[in-house]
């Protein structure tokens, strides 16, 4: 057994040649105990005998205090009764000091985990109270932004035609759908004077706020030059000086134009890169509205092709933009002029707004389950006998 000492100065070689003799290792001891000791014997008045006492017993050593005035025979007893100890005894001794260091070391360790988390769950806390001001914040912009594209909706809206010429043999209907709040798409019916009716449907590249600020300044710019012209290739042709005078952002404008003469009922048509309207007669035939001409806003000095059809009685015009004949069935399959034609064609004799409405019930029949891609728009004019 390794053995302790802390003796008086004239006793710690007598007690250390009876505990050798008895076959025990035995250190002398001031300040400190050795890690290897097994027990601590403390002889006589050793000044540092209570906090070598209180060393031992926080690190689980047995302790043996003998008396000074028999240190001899007390250390011989002493060593004979070590040396008749139980092996299990001291091995029990060393495993508790072992495991009350162990214990410690855990409890420490325990404490260190439950600061760190501590101060892990405070930063968690302050984050969550942070991404909750974000939100908030965040929430409040959405808030605005959507009160504000609900307002530029009814802007854009305003825009559009609310009532349409009450003395001309015309009849009007429109659907207006935009993909988004608000959408690039535009139409409006302008009497230009007493005798032309100028009719006029555009779409404007891309979704949003950008193409629905566009559509504002083409109707300006229609509304401007209409009234000094009358000729649709003339208007496209000064709407494309108009485009390109202000469109910087990469956007342009497809477009068709129709003038009605209201008294001989002769239209003269021109389109700017529009996709084919449709003319359906009244007794089911069609004309397909085409012309040469290029998108508005692109480049500078284009000219534009004009044609004319002569319209009669139950005749029905179909304008439209391209998110109606290109809307998609589940397979891909577009809705295209054949979808277009064969609305309008079944309900003949109907009047431009059964016609609308009929029209895009079968556009939302054929794309059920799809997503919409673009606005849809579409303005029906029916000729009824002259006023």
């Amino acid at each position: 057994m390794n053995i302790a000492l802390a003796a008086e100065n004239d006793l710690t070689t007598l007690v250390t040649q009876r505990f050798e003799a008895k076959g025990h290792a035995c250190m002398s001891v001031e300040e400190e105990l050795p890690p290897e000791a097994d027990c601590l014997v403390i002889v006589g008045e050793h000044p540092r005998a209570d906090s070598l006492a209180a060393h031992a017993e926080e690190a689980g050593l047995p302790i043996l205090r003998l008396g000074a005035e028999a240190a001899g025979e007390s250390a011989a007893a002493a060593a004979w009764g070590l040396a008749r100890a139980d092996d299990y005894f001291i091995d029990a001794a060393r495993s508790d000091a072992r495991v009350k260091r162990l214990e410690d070391i855990r409890l420490k360790m325990v404490e260190q985990r439950n600061q760190e988390l501590a101060a892990a769950n405070e930063l968690l806390e302050r984050r969550a109270a942070d991404l909750d001001a974000a939100l908030r914040l965040l929430d409040g912009a959405n808030r605005q932004l959507i009160d504000e594209l609900n307002l530029a909706s009814e802007l854009q809206k305003s825009l559009l035609p609310k009532t349409y010429p009450s003395d001309a043999p015309l009849e009007f209907a429109h659907k207006f759908i935009p993909l988004d709040k608000i959408g690039g798409d535009f139409f409006d019916v302008v009497r230009l004077d007493e005798r032309t009716l100028a009719l006029v449907i555009a779409d404007v590249s891309g979704h949003g706020v950008g193409p629905a600020l566009v559509t504002a300044m083409f109707k300006s710019s229609f509304g401007l030059v209409s009234k000094s012209l009358r000729s649709p290739a003339e208007l496209m042709t000064s709407l494309n000086v108009e485009m390109n005078n202000f469109l910087t952002t990469g956007h342009y404008v497809t477009a068709f134009a129709a003038f009605i003469d209201l008294e001989s009922l002769e239209m003269r048509y021109c389109s700017a890169g529009h996709p084919n309207q449709l003319l359906v007669k009244a007794d089911g035939g069609q004309v397909e509205l085409a012309t040469m001409g290029f998108l508005l806003g692109m480049i500078a000095g284009m000219d534009y092709e004009e044609k004319s059809v002569a319209l009669e009685p139950g005749d029905t015009l179909v304008l439209f933009t391209d998110g109606v004949f290109e809307s998609a069935d589940r397979d891909g399959n577009l809705f295209g002029r054949e979808g277009i034609l064969r609305s309008v064609t079944k309900r003949l004799g109907s009047g431009p707004a059964e016609l609308s409405n009929g029209l895009f019930s079968d556009l939302l029949a054929w794309t059920e389950g799809t997503e919409p891609t673009d606005d849809i728009t579409m303005l029906l004019a029916q000729v009824i006998e002259s006023l």
